[in-house]
């Protein structure tokens, strides 16, 4: 073996517990890189394939009558019209336990050739006979159901019924039940009938052909086709273009991505600084051995190949960890989004780019990284590397103004000489605490972010004075119903409203929205309200709230302005409401918590211009305690009653249910963020023990000379401990400062996904705390084993040091 590889081999496994520290840094970066490209790889394939494999509607065209077989084959023949099917979605009620939860019911006119909306059967019964239902695989778990098991559903017009669920599907254009906390059943029309529901086939669904990308394109062809449906008697209730192509969840799932790839990437850089600051150490240790080699020869160049050799073989063997341990994580996180998705993975290998991406950012970020050092130390003179005795000759140390206030401070001998030390090396240092502080400001960032989380989703309930929102099946007279509903025990408040599916009315005049089949996804409510009201405390950022004496007045939520992001106050607004154009003034814009796009106008007017005065079909309900328990009693005494007045419900819709639906979005983000910011501390604190190895090794010889002159071991371990400590202090507070930019801006993406408004800058005490004990812990741990080694070098051993 030459002599430079036997050079090699002895740098590695002559401090091999440092080295190993170097693998496990660089292992961390690259694990993280695999298991987010690599989930992210198999789960924007497989939610293209699954979504597309559904072949979605490029639009559905509801009508206000029932659709025939004829009419779905004389739509067939339309120009434009690659395909057409008739369809009916209902939303029913389920009974789980004691309580009636949501239940959507879609209504197939044949399982056998269903060419548009397809659903992926899993087993059991392929067509589900009269009085029985498939269910979607989610859906049992909010159902607390199985296959083969009995349901009690009830349809807006009919009774309690039973039904057999014979069958398990995929629909992979929904979001997982659980996340909804809704039921999805499958079932045909004779079915429907049974249940008591005249309803018939109502949904007009249809493939376009030519551009099926674009939206516009779509709309104009839906349009053309409603067109026609009303000129030969047909009248149109609705038109429904969701984004082509795009599943439900896709744009959150991107920006989920984006956030968790950056975090990866981060943890590699980390890794890498921390690869600057080993190599240095090394250069600083080896410093006479680069002047002995250049004395005999040895140029630059090959001094800088030598140490690059040693660096590679540490890269080499962080991906021969990190890529296969990747592979096993990115499973698991793949599998995770799945679940949350409501994917099924066809496909399970990891794109092959995802490993080259690994070797190609574990190779050369950690190359370059090392590179500064390493050049630095080659160019070093001969005679200046011969010379060296471990601390730099003119190197100016701590400024004159910190070591006035220590001294002013009463600081001990100890704490300024600690001072001195740490600003002997201000690149270290500033590497050192740049990797503390990225560390901490991620994790900080992290906590203040699920805490920012937790506050918004609490403002669910802060907005909503209200527990229970009873929708009805058809408007009926105010003052009975809700005189009644106040009479029982423990309601404190209850309130008539209306509500009512919406657009901005369009030169075609037709109510176009973007709302997906579930009905739930895209779409825009208006809400008409007593004013005032007690049961709404929404937030107002522009304008104002509507007054009794504003007639036409409309105040539109963030997600309403951004599909109309022209509109301002004192405009005025034309909305869609069943067929009938509405017109408003625009006096301001709130932000909701827990909603979709939302126009809020008064009950007065809206009943006004669509002549159903004294009506309602919604009811707000609030209850004396605001209790999950309570609610849930006193919900059934409310259903009992309503049941008894012949009132039919279509959905009763509990704030805590709707909560719990939110949250359950975002879950899996903020745990990884958790998980992320762990990594990120491990790392910063590796990058701690480093530094303080370093300056121990280069101050080797100074600690033999005050050890000649009478410091004992235990105050050597006093100042080497008071350097680290200085270091992470330092650190903390540059870390705070960073996690408040770094909350501000993931609580912009996050809210964003989430509520279409940003979360609140919310700081984390408990962040803030376990840091700082974080810190002081790996502060301490960082500089234990130095000062031991420090001490147990004889006098004559550090004076002898090279």
């Amino acid at each position: 073996m030459k002599t430079r590889y036997r050079k090699v081999v002895r740098d590695l496994t002559h401090d091999y517990s440092k080295n190993l520290l170097l693998v496990l840094a660089i292992t961390i970066g690259i694990w993280g890189i695999g298991s987010i490209l690599g989930g992210y790889g198999v789960i924007k394939r497989e939610m293209r394939d699954n979504y597309m494999g559904t072949v979605p509607a490029s639009a559905t065209i509801e009508l206000e009558d029932s659709i025939s077989v004829s009419l779905i084959d004389s739509v067939k023949q339309l120009p434009g019209i690659k395909e057409a099917e008739r369809h009916a979605t209902v939303l029913a009620r389920m009974k789980v336990g004691d309580r009636w939860n949501p239940l959507l019911l879609f209504v197939i006119d044949d399982f056998a050739t269903k060419r548009t909306n397809k659903i992926n059967h899993i087993s059991g019964a392929v067509t589900p006979a009269e009085g029985t239902m498939l269910a979607e695989r989610t859906a049992y778990m909010v159902m607390n159901a199985k296959e083969g098991d009995e349901l009690i559903i009830k349809a807006p017009h009919g009774e309690p019924k039973k039904i057999k669920l014979t069958g398990t599907v995929q629909d992979a254009g929904l979001a997982p039940a659980w996340q909804e906390q809704t039921g999805y059943g499958y079932i045909t029309l004779s079915t429907l009938h049974w249940l008591g529901e005249p309803q018939s086939f109502d949904q007009l669904r249809i493939l376009v052909t030519g551009n099926q990308h674009s939206a516009q394109y779509i709309t104009n062809k839906a349009t053309v086709i409603a067109n026609w449906l009303k000129t030969n008697g047909h009248p149109i209730h609705e038109i429904q273009v969701p984004p082509p192509g795009k599943h439900p969840h896709q744009s959150q799932m991107n920006a989920v991505m984006t956030i968790f790839i950056i975090f990866a990437f981060m943890i590699l850089v980390l890794g890498a600084i921390l690869v600057a600051e080993s190599m240095a150490t090394l250069m600083v240790k080896q410093v006479r051995q680069i002047g002995i080699m250049k004395t005999i020869g040895a140029g630059s160049f090959q001094i800088i190949r030598l140490y690059g050799l040693m660096m590679l073989i540490i890269c080499v063997l962080a991906l021969l960890i990190g890529i296969p341990l990747s592979q096993l994580t990115a499973t698991a996180f793949y599998k995770q989004i799945a679940g949350l998705l409501n994917l099924e993975i066809n496909n399970k290998d990891i794109p092959f780019s995802v490993p080259l991406i690994q070797i190609g950012s574990g190779i050369i970020i950690p190359l370059l990284a090392a590179a500064i050092p390493v050049i630095r130390g080659s160019r070093i003179p001969v005679r200046v590397a011969l010379d060296n005795y471990g601390v730099s000759k003119n190197r100016p140390v701590a400024g004159s103004w910190l070591l006035k206030l220590s001294r002013i401070a009463g600081s001990s001998e100890i704490f300024m000489l600690s001072i001195r030390n740490i600003f002997r090396q201000r690149a270290r240092l500033m590497l050192t605490v740049g990797l503390l502080a990225a560390g901490g400001a991620m994790f900080m960032t992290a906590l203040n972010v699920s805490e920012a989380w937790n506050k918004d989703l609490q403002k669910i309930y802060e907005q909503r004075l209200f527990d229970m929102e009873v929708r009805l099946q058809s408007a009926v007279h105010a003052d009975t119903v809700v005189n009644a509903i106040k009479e029982i025990p423990g309601v404190r408040i209850a309130e008539g409203w209306q509500y009512a599916s919406t657009s901005f009315v369009k030169e075609n005049n037709y109510e176009v929205t973007r709302t997906y089949p579930d009905k739930g996804h895209g779409s825009f409510t208006l809400q008409a309200l007593p004013v005032p009201t007690r049961l709404l405390s929404t937030t107002i950022e522009e304008g104002q709230w509507l007054t009794a004496t504003g007639a036409n007045d409309v105040v539109l939520n963030q997600s309403a302005r951004a599909l109309s992001p022209a509109v301002k106050i004192g405009d005025p607004v034309a909305l869609l409401v069943n067929g009938h154009t509405t017109l408003w003034r625009v006096i301001g814009f709130s932000k909701d918590y827990g909603m979709g796009a939302g126009a809020y106008v008064s009950l007065n007017a809206f009943t006004d211009q669509l002549h159903t005065t004294g009506k309602i079909n919604m009811i707000k309900i609030a209850y004396a305690n605001r209790s999950k328990a309570y609610a849930i009693q006193k919900n059934k005494e409310v259903e009992s009653l309503l049941e008894r007045e012949n009132i039919a419900v279509s959905a009763s819709i509990p704030v805590w249910l709707l909560k719990n639906a939110i949250a359950g979005h975002m879950k899996v983000l903020v745990n990884t963020l958790l998980s992320m910011a762990v990594m990120m501390g491990i790392v910063g604190i590796l990058g701690l023990m480093s530094a303080m190895s370093m300056s121990i090794l280069e101050r080797t010889r100074e600690i033999g000379v005050m050890r000649a002159i009478g410091a004992t071991p235990n105050k050597i371990r006093r100042l080497i401990a008071g350097e680290g400590f200085l270091v992470g202090l330092i650190s903390i507070f540059i870390a705070f400062l960073l996690s408040l930019l770094l909350s501000f801006y993931m609580g912009r993406m996050i809210g964003g996904m989430a509520f279409r408004t940003p979360l609140s800058l919310t700081l984390s005490f408990p962040a803030i705390i376990i840091w700082v004990l974080i810190i002081i812990t790996g502060a301490y741990f960082a500089t234990f084993f130095p000062a031991r080694r420090a001490n147990k070098i004889t006098t004559r051993e550090a004076l002898a040091y090279e």
